[in-house]
Parts: structure tokens; C-alpha cells; sequence
């Protein structure tokens, strides 16, 4: 099957809309006759424009309430097809797309809306063009597929052909049962859209909340199946319509078409392409902010264990855990952090068939990262995120040559007395219109599933966020977004200059005895009335709630398990100020819980205050068997009002240069 998208899927205008599709690889294009208006271009120039890009006008959207209309309607809707028409053949498109009619004055006529169709399709005929025929959920008469196609059928034309409407069959409360009934040759375009799952008048769902293909909750992946058993081959256009994404780029909307259509074909993908775990974090830190890391690093337990033999790059080590310290000048770290400020600029995955993975993420072009490996040295091959970080790829041979190949050793690993095992999970804030960009990134480039969407309690506002898993749940994401100005997401996104890592959570035997070992004057201090409260929510043991108050340990528990989340590094210390270490340690007792702490994560916020806490631990339940430690490293400080105000001329530069460090941009 072929891939496309329409030109209303899209924010900006026509031509840089084309030039976008192209560049990432669509060979289809749909045109909206409305961005014919705004494009500036000559109607007889577009062609051209096109076809020099090596895209093809799949079809001209659309001619309306055109078939049984009532007899006093039918002139003046033939003088409109024929004007559509004519412009469909001057900017080279191969087909005009016909609506059901939605008006309410329709006639429920099968007979003559074939008669009408069949008309069309002989006066698109003299212009070497075809018609598609598409119903619309908000049709008077015709809402479904079978509905529309037995009219086509009905007209018997060659040229007049089916276009299946995903989304319009969702709305119109259809499904898809029908489907193989269907002569796959009369089916002239699929217009593919996701949905959430959610309850919203269907109009308004489908002008507003469509989603590319992956980002919602339809079961896209076994109807990509049914159409290629099918032997359907032709056009799948993606036809977007979403207020919320229409915010981002023309590139950041054709890389996330792309990466919808990668999630589709790889739908039996095997175990080899399957993220294990992750292998490292690295942090991009200079001057004054890497002696902060490093003096956090020490107080959570790592020790520096090799120096790179040729970079300015160190590897730190506690349990199974590796962060890699970069302080290399004029490196794609260092470029990070001119940006973002001190940083997770990139994590490391452990896969199984790294030559597997190279293939795959080529076919959808995620902006792969040149790296300047030097004679002797790894070439690791690595990919841009969303956020601009870069995501690298190791298999087994890999990961054991890592700290060998590229590094002198200095020191043996450190004690571990707390179990620190690995990392547990760990969380990324995005901008609301990056939110579903970000899943779909984790699905198709990753491999990862979804959880369930949920609605986390901010004391300035609520914060979206979706879990994203590996397929064992061996790693674990979540992704944060809020439009709350005040939100603790929101002024991360603020002091960090955009999406970014937010903590990290370390899997660890026992919270108590490493919550015990970190400095009182860098724990973060949960409120007393947290714990004089805890009593009402959980049949706990007195002298266990008076240990929890006295390591500043959360407590929660859902249907899998016990949660201790511990919150250390307050920031108090001249070694951090303000820019404090935030974290949550979880232990888990028998099963592990999927909730990440969500239910505490309004006191993590009120314990935080005004500031904004940004390295720490992070922990998990019941009897100590399984902990995790958070970490994320210190972000820029937000701009006072006078510097924000200096900058607010700036904002466009700034924009600019996100979008050049963006995933889509090599």
C-alpha cells in the first residue's frame, strides 16, 4: 500500500505543506480546494510544484452535498462539479472526492444519488479523472461504508470508485465487519484516522480530535491486516483534523505520519526488535552545574569508575546502574545543553538484534545522529526523541565493549549496600501539542505500548499523562504534559526551554537504609500533616508510619502492590541552592505497581513548594523486597521577570533553533 496525507492535516501554508510530505517520504498528497486560497501559487503551477517534489495529487477534497439533492438544487450542482472538476485537472490531481450529502433537505433516494454519481463520473471521465465516493457520519442518509457502497455499485461506472473513511465508520457507530465483503478493486482511497476513547458528540470529535494512526485507541494495526489480505494496494491517506497538533511543524506532522505508517507495517514484529532495557543515562553537564551532578551522584552512592580516553566524558557506576557524565566541548551534548541546560541529553537502550533495529528505524527515517567516533572508538548508533535528545542502541557485544573500548578504567564499582539494581522507570515532561507526538514516537521508533491516559492532581493544575512500557515491563516511561500555567510540569517545560527527562527511578533492595545514607540537609521534607493524614487512607502500623515520617517516605498502595516513594534533596546546600535535587524512591512488595506514584504525586509537588526540585530518589511498597531511586538532573533557573521580558523579542529565534535540534532534523 501507498502512503499520503491531506493538505488539512497540516498547519502552514500549501506549498511548504507539500514540501514537508515529500521531504519525509509520503508519495501521495490530497489537496483541500480551501488551501488553494491562502497558497499564493498559481492553480496551473501546482502541478508542477508537485510533481517536481516527486509527490503525487492523489485527489481534490471536496465536492459537497452534490448526489439526491432536490430537483431545484441540480443545475447549480452541476455548474459546481463541473468547476471542481476542471480545477482538479489543473493542479494534476486523479480524482475528486464527493461527500454524502448532509443537508437536511436530501432526498432518501438511492436510486437517484447513483444516478447523480454516475453522471459525475462521466463528465470526470472527459478529463481523464475519477471520482471517489465517501461517506460522511454526519450524512443525512448515507453514514456507512456498505451504505455508500451499494450506490457505487448501483452507478456502475469505472472510474467511480469507494473511498473508506476510518474515521467516519467509527463515528457513525459502524464497524468494520463488513469489510471483506467488500471487492477490494472499487475501493479507490482509504482515509486513515485514530481516535480516543472517549464520549464527545461525533462531530466534534472528528473535526477536532482525530489522531494519526498508533496515538489513539482504534485497532488500526488489524484493519491494516484485513485491507492487505484483502489484496487492496492502492493510496492510504491520513486525514488529520486536530486544533491541538496543528501547533506543531509541517515536518513534525509528515515525521509523525511516517512513524503512524511504520507502526502499522511493523505489526508483526518479533521479539528481536524489542527494547530489553535500558542500558545508560547520560547527562550533559559543564562548569559550575557539573559539580552539582557530581555531588549528588556521590550522595546517592555512584562513584566514577572510567574517564573516556579521548573526551571530556566520565562513566559513573552504583549497581547495575551506568550514568555517563559529558563534558565535551563542541559535542552533540554540548549543543544540548547551550539549549536546555544541564540534562538527561540522551539514554542508552539494550536490544537484542541491533542490525534488526538499524533496518527498521531506516524505514521511517527518524533522524538518525552522526557521532564523531574517533579511530578505535564505538560508533553506537543513535536517533533523535522528541525532545531533541538522543536515544542510542546497544546489543549485548555492544554494552560489554562499552566501558572497555572507550574508556580507561579508574576504580572497581562501588558497595552497593542498598541493592541499587537498575533503572525502574522514569518520566519525560512534553508540550500539550507534543503529548500523543511523543507515544506515537514510543510506539512506532521503540516498540513500546500503551497504558491508560490519566489525570494527575497539580496544585496549579491538572497534568495529562500516559504510561509507556516495553513488552515485559522491564522499562517503563511516563509522559507528562500540562496547559496549567503554574503547573510543576508546566514550569519544568519553563526552566528547561522544552520537553525534557524529568526523573529517574532506580530499583533498589532497601529504601530504608539508602534513604538513611543521604544527607538530612539534602532531603526534600514531606509536611507533617501528610503523615498525621496517612493513618485515614492505609490500616498501617503506628511505629511504621513514625519510620516513614522519619525518612520522609511516601506511602501508597493500589491493586498491585505497596508503595514507599522516599523524597530526598531539598536543595538547602551551597552545592545545589535552588536548582534541588527532587526524587522517589519505590519499593514494591510482591507485585510490582504500574501507578508510578500517582497518587502521591500532588504532596511530591506541595513538599517542593515554589521551587522547582529537580535530582533526587525515588522509591516503592510494603515490606522492603523492591526499590527504585529517581534522579534527574538540574535544569536552567526560570528567567527572572526582566530577563524573560528581554526575551520575549527573542521568541521566534528561540523557536527556530528547537526546531533545528528537533527528532526530524538530522
Amino acid at each position: 500500500m501507498k502512503w499520503a496525507i491531506s493538505s488539512l492535516s497540516f498547519p502552514d501554508a500549501l506549498q511548504r505543506k507539500i514540501e514537508a510530505a515529500a521531504a519525509a517520504g509520503f508519495s501521495g498528497f490530497e489537496i483541500f480546494h480551501e488551501d488553494l486560497i491562502y497558497s499564493g501559487v498559481p492553480v496551473a503551477d501546482m502541478a508542477r510544484f508537485a510533481r517536481e517534489l516527486g509527490v503525487e495529487i492523489v485527489s481534490l477534497q471536496s465536492l459537497r452535498d452534490y448526489e439526491a439533492a432536490p430537483a431545484a438544487l441540480r443545475g447549480w450542482n452541476v455548474k459546481r462539479a463541473e468547476r471542481m472538476l476542471d480545477l482538479a485537472a489543473a493542479i494534476g490531481a486523479r480524482m475528486l472526492i464527493v461527500c454524502s450529502n448532509t443537508r437536511a433537505d436530501a432526498l432518501d433516494d438511492p436510486a437517484q444519488a447513483a444516478r447523480d454519481l454516475a453522471d459525475l463520473a462521466d463528465r470526470a471521465a472527459t478529463r481523464g479523472l475519477s471520482i471517489g465516493y465517501e461517506a460522511l457520519s454526519t450524512g443525512r442518509h448515507v453514514r456507512t461504508f456498505e451504505e455508500a457502497n451499494a450506490i457505487v455499485a448501483r452507478a456502475d461506472r469505472p472510474n467511480l470508485g469507494l473511498v473508506l473513511g476510518v474515521a467516519h465508520t467509527v463515528f457513525a457507530g459502524a464497524g468494520f465487519d463488513a469489510l471483506e465483503r467488500l471487492d477490494a478493486s472499487r475501493i479507490a482511497l482509504v482515509h486513515l484516522a485514530d481516535v480516543p476513547d472517549i464520549r464527545m458528540d461525533p462531530a466534534l470529535l472528528s473535526s477536532n480530535f482525530r489522531l494519526f494512526p498508533g496515538q489513539g485507541d482504534l485497532p488500526l494495526r488489524d484493519l491494516y491486516r484485513r485491507l492487505a489480505a484483502m489484496g487492496y494496494a492502492g493510496f492510504l491517506s491520513l486525514e488529520i483534523f486536530n486544533d491541538q497538533m496543528r501547533g506543531l511543524s509541517p515536518a513534525a506532522i509528515a515525521a509523525d505520519g511516517v512513524r503512524a505508517f511504520a507502526w502499522l507495517e511493523n505489526a508483526r514484529a518479533d521479539a528481536r526488535e524489542a527494547v530489553r532495557s535500558v542500558a545508560f543515562i547520560e547527562i550533559a553537564a559543564f562548569d559550575a552545574d557539573r559539580a552539582r551532578i557530581v555531588a549528588l551522584l556521590q550522595a546517592l552512592g555512584f562513584a566514577q569508575t572510567h574517564r573516556h580516553r579521548s573526551k571530556t566524558v566520565s562513566l559513573w557506576r552504583l549497581g547495575e546502574v551506568s550514568i555517563v557524565l559529558n563534558e565535551e566541548p563542541g559535542s552533540v551534548a554540548h549543543s544540548y545543553f547551550l539549549l536546555h541546560g544541564a540534562s538527561v541529553c540522551a539514554v542508552g537502550y539494550l536490544v537484542d538484534d541491533l542490525p534488526a533495529w538499524l533496518e527498521r528505524l531506516k524505514a521511517f527515517g527518524s533522524g538518525a545522529v552522526a557521532l564523531a567516533a574517533r579511530p578505535g572508538e564505538l560508533d553506537i548508533p543513535a536517533i533523535r526523541n522528541v525532545d531533541g535528545s538522543q536515544i542510542f542502541f546497544l546489543d549485548a557485544a555492544t554494552q560489554a565493549a562499552f566501558a572497555e573500548v572507550d574508556f580507561v578504567a579508574l576504580a572497581p564499582a562501588p558497595a552497593n549496600p542498598a541493592g541499587v539494581r537498575g533503572v525502574d522507570h522514569f518520566s519525560q515532561a512534553v508540550e500539550p501539542a507534543e503529548f500523543y507526538q511523543a507515544q506515537l514516537f514510543c510506539r512506532s521508533a521503540l516498540g513500546f505500548e500503551k497504558g491508560g491516559q490519566v489525570g494527575l492532581i497539580d496544585p496549579h493544575g491538572a497534568v495529562q499523562s500516559r504510561n509507556m512500557r516495553n513488552r515485559d515491563g522491564a522499562v517503563r516511561l511516563s509522559i507528562n504534559a500540562s496547559s496549567a500555567a503554574n503547573s510543576t510540569t508546566r514550569r519544568f517545560l519553563g526552566a528547561a526551554m522544552g520537553a525534557g527527562y524529568q526523573h529517574f527511578a532506580f530499583a533498589c533492595d532497601d529504601i530504608f537504609a539508602l534513604a538513611g545514607r543521604v544527607d538530612p540537609a539534602m532531603v526534600l521534607q514531606i509536611p507533617a500533616s501528610y503523615y498525621d493524614i496517612l493513618a485515614l487512607r492505609f490500616d498501617l502500623d503506628p511505629a511504621l508510619i513514625e519510620r516513614l515520617r522519619r525518612g520522609n517516605i511516601l506511602y501508597d498502595e493500589d491493586a498491585k502492590g505497596a508503595l514507599l516513594p522516599a523524597l530526598h534533596a531539598r536543595g538547602e546546600r551551597p552545592v545545589l541552592r535552588d536548582r534541588a535535587a527532587r526524587g522517589l524512591c519505590r519499593l514494591r512488595r510482591r507485585q510490582r505497581a504500574r501507578a508510578h506514584g500517582r497518587a502521591d504525586a500532588r504532596r511530591r509537588r506541595d513538599a517542593g513548594g515554589d521551587r522547582q526540585p529537580r535530582h533526587g530518589l525515588r522509591a516503592a511498597p510494603g515490606r522492603p523486597r523492591l526499590v527504585a531511586v529517581g534522579l534527574t538532573p538540574s535544569r536552567r533557573r526560570p528567567p527572572s521577570p526582566r530577563r524573560a521580558e528581554s526575551r520575549s523579542g527573542s521568541r521566534r529565534s528561540w523557536r527556530a533553533a528547537r526546531r533545528r535540534w528537533s527528532p526530524h532534523r538530522s
